[in-house]
Order: structure tokens, then C-alpha cells, then sequence
């Protein structure tokens, strides 16, 4: 399969406006960071932190990257789908997924329920092991296949997901580091910045 990206705007913003109603943002609360190889890379405030999105064909959204609230960094990874009615908001399930020809990963996953969107979300500690080795994987092979038991859940092509996840990643170091004190993570693309300032 192949990522679309003929659906309508507004479904594209149901669904984030539906990942974002986990937390007490909505979807004007979005900063756009870039698009980069077929994904939209952008900042979630109510979350604090960087995502991936892509929505693929049949409408099945799928969000990566980081949840910094409470200041506790995590890899966030959510799907929703609008077809997975009959999943319970708070149940965990066992979900599989596999990149390219890895070994497959079981996932204890929630299930949700965000606008009448139905879908699953994880968190990982960003800072284990266990998460370095699924962004490896997702940045490394080509496609994804998820499953629940028997049934498929889909398969997703990952073309771009190394640039995209980078970009996710250099979001969410310029946010900490604006939280910090740091810096200004949009200093480069301020047009009254006079130069040598």
C-alpha cells in the first residue's frame, strides 16, 4: 500500500484534532514544523512534544514520536481508524507489528476513543532501549504490517520515515532546549532578526 494524500483537509485535521484531544489541546494548538518525505512533522502542545503523522490509504492514521508531559519523555505511537468501532476506550490489546523483515514486536496497546475516532496508543520510555530499537526499525525498513491476533490490521509503506523522524527529533530537542532557556527555536526563520544578532 501507498501513503495518500488526497483525502480532504479536514479529515486530515479530524484526526489530529482527535489525537490532540487526549490531551486538553485542539487542532489550532498544532505548530507545523515541516513536511518532509510524505510526513507531516509537527508540535502538539498539549502532549509537549514532536510527532510523524502520515495517513495512509483507508483512512488509517498513524501518528510517531514524543510525549513530554509532566516532563517524562516518552515515544508515543498511536493508530486510528475509523473502521475499528468495536474498540474499548482504557482495554489493552495484544498488537503485533513487524518492519520489513524484522522479528515482530507484540505491543500492549490502549485502545481509544477521541472524537469518534477509534484507535490504539502506546508509550515507551524514549529513553530505553526498547524504544531505540523500534525507531531503528522504523527508520531503517521500507514498510509496516500490523495485526491483532488473526486479523491484519494493514500494511504501511515507510518511505521517508529516516528524514521524518530526524525532523522529529530536531523539533523536540529545539522545544527542550526553548523550555531551557536555551535558545529560540525559530530564530533562523524570523524575518525581523537582523543579522549578526
Amino acid at each position: 500500500m501507498t501513503t495518500s494524500y488526497s483525502f480532504p483537509s479536514a479529515l486530515r485535521l479530524g484526526f489530529i484534532g482527535a489525537l490532540l484531544g487526549i490531551g486538553s489541546g485542539t487542532a489550532a494548538d498544532t505548530i507545523d514544523w515541516k513536511t518532509v518525505g510524505g510526513w507531516d512533522v509537527s508540535f502538539y502542545p498539549s502532549s509537549e512534544g514532536c510527532q510523524a503523522f502520515a495517513l495512509f490509504e483507508e483512512d488509517t492514521a498513524f501518528f510517531i514520536g514524543f510525549d513530554n508531559t509532566g516532563g517524562n519523555l516518552s515515544l508515543d505511537i498511536t493508530l486510528l481508524d475509523n473502521r475499528w468501532r468495536s474498540i474499548e476506550n482504557g482495554s489493552e490489546y495484544s498488537i503485533t507489528a513487524k518492519f520489513g523483515n524484522e522479528s515482530p514486536w507484540t505491543l500492549a496497546m490502549d485502545g481509544i476513543q477521541v472524537d469518534g475516532f477509534p484507535g490504539l496508543n502506546m508509550l515507551i520510555d524514549a529513553n530505553s532501549d526498547q524504544a531505540g530499537l523500534f525507531i531503528d526499525e522504523f527508520q531503517r525498513k521500507g514498510s509496516m504490517t500490523w495485526s491483532f491476533g488473526n486479523s491484519p490490521l494493514g500494511r504501511y509503506t515507510l518511505r521517508g520515515s529516516r528524514k521524518a523522524f530526524n525532523e522529529v527529533v530536531a523539533c523536540q530537542r529545539s522545544y527542550l532546549e526553548a523550555l531551557n532557556g536555551s535558545s529560540d527555536p525559530f530564530a533562523t526563520s524570523d524575518p525581523f532578526r537582523k543579522k549578526g544578532q
